[in-house]
C-alpha cells in the first residue's frame, strides 16, 4: 500500500516536564481528561505518550513526558480542548506537580504512515528527531527530501522492517524547523532503520549544508491514550 498524500490535520509536539517524584499525581489527574476527551471529542484524534528509556521500569520517577497529539484543526486544541470544564479540572491537579509550563510546538504533515500495520499496535521504542534548518530556503530543500522519501514508503516494506510509524512534518511556528517522528518494534528495528540507504542518503546530502542542529531522543509508551482512533 502507498503511503497516504500529506494530510491536513494539526500535529502538535509537546513536552510536559515534571518535578522529582510528581507523575503520578499528574498521570491521575489526566486519567480523568483521556476519558472525557475520548468519549466527547472526536476531533482529538490522537493522545499519545513516551518518556525516556532510562525511566521503563520506573515511569513513577521520570521527570519528562513526550506527547504526540493530532487534531483535526487548530481550533479543536485551543477552543474546543482547552476551553473545556474537563481541561479545568485536569489543570488544577496537575500544573502543581509540573516543574515548567507546557511547551507546545504546532507541525503540519509532509507524508509517511501513523500505522502502517493498520491495527494500532504498540511500539517498543519511538524517536522524536527535531531539525533545525539554517534559514527558510534550506528547510525547503530538507523538506522535499522528506517528501519524497515519504512517497517512497510502502506499508508492507515498512510493517515487515518492524516500523510501525514514520512521518515527517513541518513546523508551523516558525519557517526553520521540521520533525521526523518514527515507531518501531524493538530497538533493533530502530537501528536498521537508520543504517537503510535512503536515510543515510537524506543526512549525507543536507545534514553538513542545509541543517543548523539536529534535537534527537528515543522515548518508550506510557500505556496511556491513543495513536488514533
Amino acid at each position: 500500500m502507498a503511503p497516504p498524500a500529506p494530510d491536513s490535520d494539526f500535529y502538535l509536539f509537546a513536552n510536559v516536564n515534571f518535578k522529582p517524584g510528581r507523575y503520578d499525581a499528574w498521570q491521575k489527574a489526566y486519567d480523568g481528561l483521556g476519558e472525557y476527551v475520548f468519549a466527547n471529542e472526536p476531533t482529538t484524534k490522537s493522545y499519545y505518550f513516551g518518556v525516556p528509556p532510562e525511566y521503563k521500569d520506573d515511569i513513577s520517577e521520570t521527570t519528562m513526558m513526550f506527547a504526540f497529539e493530532v487534531y483535526d484543526k487548530r481550533e479543536s486544541l485551543y477552543v474546543t480542548h482547552f476551553n473545556s470544564a474537563a481541561m479545568g479540572e485536569f489543570q488544577r491537579g496537575a500544573v502543581p506537580e509540573m516543574a515548567t509550563g507546557f511547551d507546545l510546538q504546532h507541525y503540519a504533515s509532509l507524508g509517511g504512515f501513523l500505522d502502517a500495520p493498520g491495527d494500532r499496535r504498540e511500539c517498543g521504542v519511538m524517536h522524536d528527531a527535531h531539525v533545525t534548518c539554517k534559514s527558510a530556503a534550506d528547510r525547503r530543500a530538507v523538506a522535499d527530501s522528506l517528501r519524497r522519501l515519504a512517497a517512497s514508503l510502502g506499508a508492507d516494506g515498512l510493517v515487515g522492517a518492524g516500523v510501525w510509524t514514520w512521518m515527517a512534518y513541518e513546523c508551523l511556528d516558525n519557517e526553520t524547523d521540521l520533525r521526523i517522528y518514527g515507531r518501531f518494534r524493538d530497538w533493533d528495528a530502530m537501528k536498521t532503520w537508520d543504517r537503510r540507504a535512503e536515510v543515510l542518503g537524506l543526512w549525507e546530502k543536507h545534514g553538513w549544508k542545509e541543517v543548523d542542529k539536529v534535537v534527537q531522543r528515543a522515548l518508550i509508551p506510557t500505556g496511556k491514550g491513543w495513536l488514533h482512533r
